[in-house]
């Protein structure tokens, strides 16, 4: 019973536990890392392409005064270069006003003739004559356009990595006399900012040069292991076919549950330079992180099923074996036996069975309540149980025997039945060593009293043994 107890509800457990992972993995929908990651790039190029604009903008505004005109008018050119620094000086003193432009992190401001070559710079008086249209092509063919612009400057041997605008400054009659160039800080903390703007998933600028494709800055807050886990290959390939379509596209360079997106950097010079990557993981845990505790809840479950399926199995056996152990022992003899056993769901069956037993044998029922003398004394000392055949009390006393019964002394005849009674045990192979004289008495009369009122005659017992019994045949007196 307890077997099958716990076998039945290990299985529920088993069942309900499956099914809670699988409702909860479904419910935690992991979307696709892959969608995300291109929303992401798309998201972090549009707010780079528009602090560009920003910048441009801003640049065309002050690049409009006369006052940035001046240094093209000089006589000599140390004349020209101090004049730019001066010019260089006040517009980045301009920036700090600009809440736009101070947060970008302005770190270069430089005027350049309108071939490219640097005049001055801001804070120093380095860079002078540096051929800057000549390193980055996008800033000559603006200026010779007439137009604002952006370019991304990164070269590690000028010790340059920058977000760069400008914007044309132009002499009185319309004609370009050179550029207002303004360089912004391009590193982790500008992609950081960058991301946690738009999708917070992690982003890397990646450009490429004579040696090949680098990651320049990547954003912070992110898998700390990921640019040394990306396959580096995969990462080259989808960047080479980003830049030469000009198309966003998905790498598979980190485990399943990583999108990772390539895409170019548009707004930023001829867009075949720079890239932009975002990497964007899937939202639900895996697998097997929901795995282990639904196992080890699983597994709790079990213990407390095998527990109370002890329990309840002791609960309901306990008063199936005493049932079945009385009635054993009434088919063995004891035919005096009830059962007193107080059980919220088979203390009823108990009550039945007593009933049913007073009819089967003939013998009257306790009417208060009290257990039969059998039962009184459960879980004392054994005692017998008597064996009684009431066939011929329900006769006419005739013949000897009734006689003989009926005038032998009473003492005599209770020492008699009772050496008879021990001798018939023993010869069945019984044991008799839990008998005693005066317990054997005491239900012996109270047995013949029974008897005589049930039959309104008195009664002696004589003992018979039939087959391996021993029955006391009740023979009435008169």
């Amino acid at each position: 019973m307890r077997a099958k107890i716990i076998t039945v509800f290990t299985v529920v457990v088993l069942v309900v536990g499956v099914l809670a992972f699988a409702l909860t993995r479904a419910s935690l929908n992991p979307g696709s890392p892959r969608a995300d990651a291109a929303r992401a790039l798309v998201a972090a190029e549009a707010v780079l392409r528009v602090q560009a604009g920003e910048v441009e903008r801003w640049l065309a505004s002050q690049a409009a005064d006369p006052k940035v005109r001046e240094p093209f008018s000089a006589g000599t050119g140390q004349a020209r270069s101090d004049g730019a620094t001066s010019v260089a000086n006040g517009i980045k003193t301009a920036t700090s006003k600009a809440p736009a432009i101070a947060g970008l992190g302005p770190s270069l401001v430089a005027i350049v003739d309108a071939k490219g070559t640097a005049l001055g710079r801001d804070g120093s008086p380095f860079l002078r004559g540096d051929d800057l249209g000549g390193i980055y092509p996008a800033l000559r063919a603006g200026l010779a356009e007439g137009r604002a612009g952006s370019d991304v400057w990164v070269t590690p041997a000028r010790n340059e990595q920058l977000l760069v605008s400008w914007a044309p400054i132009r002499g009185e009659n319309g004609q370009v006399l050179g550029g207002l160039v303004l360089g912004t800080a391009l590193g982790d903390a500008r992609l950081t900012d960058v991301a946690n703007q738009t999708s917070g998933a992690t982003l890397w600028f990646e450009v490429k040069d004579k040696d090949g494709y680098r990651i320049v800055a990547q954003s912070k807050g992110g898998a700390p292991d990921l640019a040394s886990a990306i396959d580096t290959k995969q990462l080259e390939a989808g960047a080479a076919s980003a830049l030469a379509t000009g198309q966003a596209v998905d790498v598979t360079a980190l485990p399943p549950d990583f999108g990772v997106k390539v895409g170019p950097l548009g707004g930023y010079g001829d867009g075949k330079r720079a890239l932009l990557v975002a990497v964007a993981r899937a939202n639900a845990p895996a697998a097997t992180t929901l795995l282990f505790p639904f196992l080890g809840a699983i597994a709790l479950g079990i213990v407390l099923v095998a527990m109370a399926g002890h329990v309840l199995g002791q609960s309901i056996m306990r008063p199936i074996e005493e049932i079945e152990e009385g009635l054993l022992a009434i088919m063995n003899g004891r035919t005096d036996l009830r059962f007193q056993i107080e059980h919220p769901e088979l203390g009823g069956l108990a009550s039945r069975l007593n009933s049913l037993l007073s009819q089967l044998l003939g013998m009257p029922e306790d009417e208060t309540g009290a257990p039969p003398p059998a039962m009184a004394v459960r879980g004392k000392e054994p005692e017998e149980a008597l064996a009684v055949d009431e066939s011929l009390a329900k006769q006419q006393a005739s013949g000897g025997e009734a006689t003989a019964l009926g005038a032998e002394d009473e003492a005599a005849y209770h020492a008699r039945i009772f050496d008879d009674y021990i001798r018939a045990k023993k010869s069945v192979g019984d044991p008799v060593d839990h008998i005693t004289r005066d317990a054997f008495v005491a239900r012996i009369v109270a047995s013949e009293k029974q008897m005589a009122q049930k039959h309104g005659k008195p009664v002696r017992y004589k003992v018979e043994v039939r087959g391996k019994e021993v029955v006391l045949l009740a023979v009435p007196l008169g």
